[in-house]
C-alpha cells in the first residue's frame, strides 16, 4: 500500500477498507495528478509488483487510449486508472481482456443509470452514440508468453458538455450527463474493481465463452453491416464491408462478406464505422 505525504484526493486507506476483493487494489497506489497510470504501472509491473495492483490518478497530463490518441484526464471529473493482471492466458486470446473490461463497465454503469450503455468493438463503453469510456490494455511478453497486462480504464464521470473541448462534443460523454444525476467516483471505482476481479481473475483460458458472451450481451452491432478500415490517415487505407457476426476467442471481430466467407479482424490495426445507410 502505498503512502504519500501529499494530501490525496481520496486516501489509500478509506479505499480499501470499502472493497470486498481478495486481489484487486489490495496494492493500491494513488496519485494527484500524474502523466499516465499505464505508464507507471508498467514500470512496477518490470520490477515485480503484484497482480492486482491499481494505479489511480485523479489527473493524468499525458493519457492516451487506442492509436497513442489522447484522452483528456483533467482532475475531479472522472476515473483514470489501470490494473496489473498476469493471466495465464494464450497471447492469441489477449485480446479478450479489453472486451472484458468493456463488459465491466458496462455492467457498471447500467446500475448506476439503466438502459442505454452499449460497447463498440473493441475498447469502447458509449452512451447514445457518444464515448463514456475507454480502455487501452498493453501487454509484456517474455519468450511468448504473457508476462503481464496493464489494463488502463478512463471513465468520464462528471464533465458537463461544456467542460469537453469543442471537437469532443458530439462524441464524448460523461455518465453524470448520460443518467441525469451525480456520480460518486468513490463508489464507482469500488464496484468497477469487484467485477473486474469477479470476472479477469482465476483460470481465463476456461472463462473464454462467458467473457466473450458478457461483452455480446452490451452489444448493439450484431447484424448491421459495418465497415472496418486498415490503415491510418497517412496510408493507403484498404476498406471491408460485411455483416457483424461475433467475437473470437481473442476478441477479434468477425464480418460475413458478400461471397459467404467469415473475416477475423483484429484490434489495434483497424477502425470501425457503421455502414452508411
Amino acid at each position: 500500500m502505498s503512502r504519500r505525504t501529499e494530501t490525496l484526493f481520496w486516501q489509500p486507506e478509506a479505499v480499501q477498507a470499502l472493497l470486498p476483493t481478495r486481489i484487486v487494489g489490495k496494492n493500491l497506489v494513488i496519485f494527484n495528478r500524474i502523466t499516465s497510470t499505464n505508464d507507471f504501472l508498467k514500470r512496477i509491473a518490470r520490477r515485480g509488483a503484484a497482480t492486482g495492483t491499481v494505479v489511480l490518478a485523479d489527473e493524468q497530463t499525458a493519457g492516451r487510449g487506442r492509436l497513442q490518441r489522447p484522452w483528456q484526464s483533467p482532475p475531479g471529473k472522472g476515473l483514470w486508472f489501470s490494473t496489473l493482471l498476469r493471466p495465464q492466458l494464450a497471447p492469441e486470446n489477449i485480446g479478450i481482456i479489453s472486451l472484458a473490461i468493456a463488459a465491466v463497465a458496462a455492467e457498471a454503469f447500467a446500475k448506476i443509470g439503466g438502459e442505454g450503455f452499449h460497447v463498440k468493438w473493441p475498447n469502447d463503453v458509449m452512451f447514445n452514440g457518444k464515448k463514456v469510456c475507454g480502455i487501452l490494455c498493453e501487454t509484456q511478453i517474455v519468450q511468448d508468453e504473457i508476462e503481464a497486462v496493464i489494463a488502463g480504464v478512463g471513465v468520464n464521470v462528471l464533465q458537463t458538455e461544456q467542460e469537453f473541448a469543442p471537437a469532443l462534443r458530439s462524441r464524448a460523454t460523461s455518465l453524470a450527463q448520460a443518467c441525469g444525476k451525480f456520480v460518486d467516483r468513490q463508489h464507482l471505482l469500488i464496484d468497477l474493481l469487484t467485477l473486474l476481479e469477479r470476472d479477469l481473475f482465476g483460470n481465463l483460458r476456461s472463462k473464454l465463452a462467458l467473457l466473450k458472451a458478457a461483452w455480446c450481451s452490451h452489444c448493439y452491432d450484431f447484424g448491421q453491416h459495418l465497415t472496418v478500415t486498415l490503415g491510418t490517415k497517412e496510408k493507403l487505407k484498404r476498406m471491408t464491408t460485411g455483416v457483424f457476426e461475433g467475437v473470437g476467442d481473442g476478441g477479434e471481430l468477425i464480418l460475413r462478406l458478400s461471397n459467404g466467407t467469415s473475416q477475423f479482424f483484429s484490434a489495434g490495426e483497424i477502425t470501425l464505422a457503421r455502414e452508411a445507410a
